[in-house]
C-alpha cells in the first residue's frame, strides 16, 4: 500500500508538467467571403474573396473538405482566416486562388 500510495503522488505531482499540443492552426489571412459570382464573363464562377492586405478581390471555386462552411446554405458576408495559394505559383489573370485551409472569424 505505502508504494501505491508514493506511486499516485508522484503522478499527480507529474501529470499537471505534461502539457498537450495545442494542434490550433495558424492562418496567413483574414478575409471576406463576399458572394457568388454570377458574372458571364470569361474568368467567371465561382465565390469572391476580399483578401486583408490585398487590393484585387480574388475568387475561388472550392473549399477544403475539412472546412465546416457550407457555401450553398450560408448568409454573406462571411469573415474568414485562411491560407491559399496561386494555382501552379502563379497569379492568374483572373485572380483564382486555391484555398488551403479556412475557418470562420
Amino acid at each position: 500500500m505505502k508504494y501505491f500510495l508514493i506511486l499516485v503522488l508522484c503522478l499527480l505531482t507529474i501529470s499537471p508538467s505534461c502539457k498537450k499540443s495545442s494542434g490550433s492552426m495558424t492562418y496567413m489571412n483574414t478575409a471576406t467571403i463576399t458572394g457568388q459570382d454570377l458574372t458571364m464573363t470569361p474568368c467567371s464562377g465561382g465565390y469572391f474573396i476580399s483578401i486583408d492586405g490585398i487590393s484585387a478581390i480574388s475568387r475561388f471555386y472550392t473549399l477544403p473538405a475539412a472546412s465546416n462552411i457550407d457555401l450553398t446554405t450560408a448568409t454573406f458576408p462571411i469573415n474568414v482566416k485562411l491560407n491559399w495559394h496561386h494555382p501552379a505559383g502563379d497569379p492568374s489573370p483572373c485572380n483564382v486562388i486555391i484555398v488551403d485551409a479556412i475557418v470562420k472569424n
